[in-house]
């Protein structure tokens, strides 16, 4: 099933110019993780994200990709724009802000450029209660 959604996406990416997927007015954000933006020329696999919401926080998980984007250029963009929203780098690939940590991996799988993002509370087990 995760093979049919990567194909259909893959061929969405192929088939639709970069110009319209860049295209928007104003920022756009991940459908499950509404306060983190979806960078311009990426596009959401909306139904691959996650979204667990409860009283001791939330655990999510989106993917985005783009067939036109370096890996470097989407690090770059997330790495200025995530402490513009609050949240602080702990590492490479962490940022943790108030009781959430949210870690981003991006790699490259030609001809496309992957992001995912997780989020879960800071603290261990604090989901688990």
């Amino acid at each position: 099933m995760r093979y049919l959604a990567f194909a259909a996406l893959l061929l969405t990416l192929v088939t639709v110019s970069p110009d319209v997927r860049a295209s928007g007015a104003h920022p756009a954000f991940f459908e499950a993780l509404y306060d983190i933006p979806v960078m311009p020329g990426l596009q959401e696999f909306k139904d691959e994200a996650l979204l667990f919401d409860k009283p001791d926080g939330r655990i999510a998980s989106v993917t985005a990709a783009s067939n036109h984007l370096k890996p470097e250029d989407v690090a770059r963009f997330y790495a200025e724009t995530l402490p513009q929203l609050g949240w602080k780098k702990t590492s490479p690939n962490q940022y943790v802000r108030g009781d959430d940590r949210l870690s981003m991996e991006v790699v490259r799988k030609a001809p496309l450029t992957i992001v995912h993002f997780t989020l879960a509370p800071a603290h261990p087990g604090a989901a688990a209660r």
